[in-house]
């Protein structure tokens, strides 16, 4: 048998067809781990199914893949300081410095640049009164929503620092949600404020990086432990239908929401009673409403996970998030103390499966089987610890969770993104006008405190469906 080392040698002096072809039996020949390790040198890599989807669209939707976000930063601010450690972050993690690559044979490959390039414009505010500096850095923050981000370009991050005053900046991130997710952010502050304290020198590699991950999703998928992964999971989802398209395609809406505290918090003691976590309880509710609206015995429910499913991956910037599809069976009628138990099962059996790409899992052009996303966001929280200081978190504009999470977004109906932050549960639902209206996604809340309120009262009674 040939070296693979020597083999991996000779690529090089082959054309680029002939060197796709072999560097592909190549990887047929090697083990694949069932968690990501770093790579075999530095060569392109192929992109994650997530990556490869919002390359395709956001070719006819520009901007489509751009997140957004803005710190305030109150106190004597070193400009200069800042730059060199947004330069040391970019320098520390290759997925600030990949760009996508179509190859002859017509096959999108991941390049990581050697040499970081900050993208960072800057005004000045302080002329201003402060009421109109606040409304100017409020603009730029929501025109930085709409900066058109490119893959191919390696244009990835845009970032603007506005001098409102002496003492008080701005600082907004744009960054591309094919390299971004919401975890990479607590892995950017922490390392920004790593690098302004004491310097980018000290900012090495993290034990993973980005495209190690992409390079370590296509072998797996591609070896027998992916192949037999999916083809089991396929078969969980066999017999459930397609979610619907809408008509009219899909157009974005937003709208924010709460839960009331009384029903949930006496249906969240219910379940913690049970052994369930605040978001099964939550989920189980919402079970029981969709079921009640499809008339059907078990529904599907899109969840996403930070997929980071290996230790190593948390120190990395990249977007790993995906989600996982949870079916809930509600057969027979159970009680909601049942019900929540065949949750955790569900739950705990879905996200067992994070490492399956569901563009692959429903990647075959028909719509998956659920059209309702349902997450408790729990990201951990990373103060930006700059000496003498304070920072603060600026409303941003609407995230597009939908066209991210959902494979096809006119089948989706909609996103509810929850979070508990002092004593109150809300954030924000993200819906398409074409296939609901605002009233639709409050009337799903509304069910899942009438679902809780009632367990509550008669936990051992049966659902009606």
């Amino acid at each position: 048998m040939a070296d693979p080392a020597g083999l991996e040698g000779a690529l090089a002096a082959l054309p680029e067809a002939k060197r796709e072809l072999a560097r592909l039996m190549l990887a047929a020949r090697r083990p694949v781990p069932a968690h990501p390790v770093p790579r075999s040198g530095a060569g392109p890599v192929p992109p994650t199914a997530l990556q490869s989807r919002l390359w395709r669209r956001e070719r006819t939707h520009p901007a489509v893949a751009t997140g957004s976000h803005a710190l305030r930063l109150t106190g004597p601010l070193d400009p200069q300081r800042l730059v060199a450690a947004l330069t040391g972050v970019l320098r520390r993690h290759e997925a600030l410095r990949t760009r996508l690559t179509v190859s002859t044979t017509g096959q999108p490959r991941l390049h990581v640049d050697e040499e970081p390039v900050l993208r960072l414009t800057r005004a000045d505010l302080s002329g201003f009164t402060p009421q109109a500096a606040a409304e100017r850095a409020a603009l730029q923050s929501t025109e930085s929503a709409s900066t058109v981000l490119g893959l191919e370009s390696g244009r990835t991050s845009a970032f603007r620092l506005l001098r409102l005053a002496p003492d008080e900046h701005v600082l907004i991130l744009a960054s591309h949600l094919a390299v971004f997710d919401g975890w990479s952010s607590g892995v950017f502050l922490a390392d920004l404020a790593a690098g302004y304290r004491a310097g980018p020198e000290g900012l090495g590699p993290p034990e993973l990086q980005f495209p190690d991950y992409a390079d370590w999703q296509h072998r797996w998928l591609a070896g027998p432990d992916g192949s037999a992964e999916l083809a089991r999971r396929r078969a969980v989802f066999a017999a459930d239908p397609p979610a619907p398209r809408a008509p009219g395609g899909f157009d974005r809406g937003h709208l924010p929401v709460r839960l009331a505290r009384g029903p949930v918090d006496a249906g969240l003691e219910l379940g913690a009673a049970e052994g369930a976590t605040p978001f099964m309880t939550l989920l189980a509710a919402l079970a029981v409403v969709l079921a009640r609206r499809e008339g059907r015995t078990s529904v599907v429910i899109g969840t996403p996970a930070a997929g980071r499913f290996a230790g190593p991956l948390e120190g990395a910037v990249g977007q790993f998030t995906t989600v996982v599809p949870i079916r809930l069976d509600l057969a027979g009628g159970p009680a909601f103390r049942e019900l929540l138990h065949r949750t955790r099962a569900a739950v705990a059996e879905a996200l067992a499966h994070q490492r399956l790409p569901v563009d692959v899992l429903f990647g075959d052009g028909t719509p998956p089987p659920y059209n309702v996303l349902f997450a408790l966001h729990n990201y951990p929280a990373v103060p930006l610890d700059l000496p003498g200081i304070e920072v603060g978190q600026l409303p941003g504009p609407p995230a597009r969770h939908l066209e991210l999470y959902s494979p096809d977004p006119a089948a989706a109906l909609a996103c509810i993104g929850l979070v508990e932050r002092e004593g109150e549960i809300g954030g924000t639902a993200e819906y398409n006008r074409h296939a609901a209206t605002p009233e639709d996604v409050r009337g799903l809340l509304t069910g899942i405190e009438d679902v809780l309120d009632r367990a509550v009262a008669a936990p051992a009674s049966p659902l009606t469906t």
